[in-house]
């Protein structure tokens, strides 16, 4: 029963899980943009902090997709 499986259980409660992890994914996506801002700022290097970032943007992308196959699940009473 993983997060992203289309299988794992009714579709509101992956919607919520979804919902969940997009918030997490979210929180620190925001909380990379401004440590890679402040250090490009700064002048100090940022490499690290542009890797993390660009790969919380990738997991955010993954996630709000798998989150609009299971909203449109739900809308259409549990049916893909």
């Amino acid at each position: 029963m993983g997060l992203l499986d289309p299988g794992s259980s009714h579709p509101l409660a992956r919607r919520q899980r979804l919902e969940l992890a997009g918030g997490f994914v979210g929180f620190f996506a925001l909380i990379a943009l401004v440590n890679a801002v402040g250090l490009i700022a700064t002048g100090r290097p940022s490499a690290l902090a542009s890797i993390i970032l660009l790969a919380l943007i990738a997991l955010g992308l993954v996630v709000w997709r798998a989150w609009k196959r299971a909203d449109s699940a739900v809308k259409n009473g549990g049916k893909q």
